[in-house]
């Protein structure tokens, strides 16, 4: 007797299940530091980047000792469980690592072109490893940044631990929506040469981007906003040893304007490093002085932050890079509009827990309330200068 039409179309849609289901590609590792697993890698996303998973299992290391773009991706899943390692080899990156002009910038792993990835460690326990302990040690003028995410969107990334990147752990360029959740960087050297401009993430001609829960540990921003970041929010941060959560730097190209808008940011603890190094800064926005680029700051919010013996808990800089002669001739041409920094409560290590540091070229709208910072004696000095509306910041300012 023949199965009737209802049996028929429930076996065709198991069949159908069973033909799309989503094909896997297992990473190969060739088990040595000296032979590259690039080729293997671009070679799994060639075969299963179309809506497949790419897996890099748990015990297995991966030895990319040539630049590795990662194209081809859509809709298709990573889980990283093992490690990712960059050669530490100065003079092999100073010919592999990918120019990028901007900050004269180099790269070593590109995710490019990426539509809707989920990047992940199942277990937790994948590394992306910079092997930045003999950049720290030289400090060549080429220090390829770890990880980049370009001309990408809908890109997600979980439970990813990266540690000692040559500069920049992450830059975000020309992508939108980008989310980061659950990251832990840490850069730590072994010798007396500290981690330098090892930023945690840079977002650059990017929009709506997300980074959620992060543990940074390293030697400069946590995260800095570059120019035409739009519609960026950071929620629950702990950041060591950092120069803080940076609006900027704005403005450094002679005749480029440039925007940064709608930055929230909610949820931050500053302290100082797991090696004692000192938290430079906590809130900062940063511009460059006249003579270079020209642009503007829209809508920034920093809400609830807690600082822990931070130098420049709160600060803003209209002369990044150059000295006060220059910049008293060549004053800064950046608007600084709609900037509302709200319950900043700890300590600082000086006595100024608030500078803020405008242009008289142009507009400077800061508002502040629930700010108490204690100074390690005495009390606590609010210094401003050229704000457009110092009657309605919220805090006693004073000139110096």
């Amino acid at each position: 007797m023949s199965s009737s039409p209802i049996a028929r179309a429930a076996f065709f849609l198991s069949a159908l299940t069973g033909l799309s289901q989503a094909a896997t590609c297992v990473v190969p590792s060739a088990g040595n530091s000296n032979v590259s697993d690039v080729p293997a890698i671009k070679a799994a996303f060639g075969s299963c980047g179309n809506g497949g998973i790419i897996q890099f299992p748990a015990g297995k290391t991966y030895a990319i000792n040539e630049l590795l773009k990662i194209q081809g991706c859509n809709g298709c899943e990573v889980q990283l469980d093992g490690t990712l390692k960059l050669k530490a080899d100065v003079s092999l990156w100073n010919k592999q690592a990918q120019p990028l002009a901007f900050q004269t910038s180099h790269l070593a792993i590109i995710v490019d072109g990426a539509k809707n990835m989920k990047f992940h460690s199942p277990t937790g326990k994948g590394l992306i490893d910079g092997s930045g302990q003999i950049w720290y040690d030289q400090f060549p003028s080429i220090r390829p940044i770890l990880w980049t995410t370009a001309n990408s969107t809908g890109v997600t990334y979980d439970r990813i631990k990266m540690i000692n990147s040559p500069m920049w752990f992450n830059l975000v360029t020309d992508s939108s929506y980008i989310t980061f959740t659950n990251t832990i960087l840490n850069a730590t050297s072994s010798s007396s040469k500290p981690p330098k401009n090892t930023d945690g993430f840079d977002t650059y001609r990017s929009s709506h981007v997300t980074i959620q829960d992060l543990w940074y540990n390293g030697g400069d921003d946590s995260i800095s906003f570059k120019p035409n970041s739009t519609d960026v929010t950071v929620r629950n941060a702990v950041v060591l040893g950092s120069h803080g959560v940076s609006v900027g730097s704005i403005s450094q190209y002679p005749g480029v304007y440039d925007i940064i808008k709608n930055i929230y940011v909610q949820n931050v603890t500053f302290g100082n490093g797991l090696d004692g190094t000192k938290s430079q800064n906590g809130v900062r926005i940063k511009s460059f002085p006249g003579g270079y680029g020209y642009g503007m700051i829209n809508n920034i919010t920093y809400q609830d932050i807690v600082v822990k013996d931070v130098t420049h808990p709160v600060v803003i800089d209209s002369c990044y890079m150059e000295d006060a002669s220059y910049c008293s001739s060549h004053p800064a041409q950046t608007n600084i509009t709609d900037v509302h920094i709200n319950n900043v409560t700890g300590t600082s290590s000086g006595s100024t827990v608030v500078s803020l540091s405008c242009t008289p070229k142009a507009a400077c709208y800061v508002y502040m309330k629930d700010i108490n910072i204690k100074p390690p004696k005495g009390n606590a000095k609010y210094v401003c200068t050229n704000l457009s509306d110092p009657s309605d910041v919220g805090i006693p300012c004073t000139s110096k």
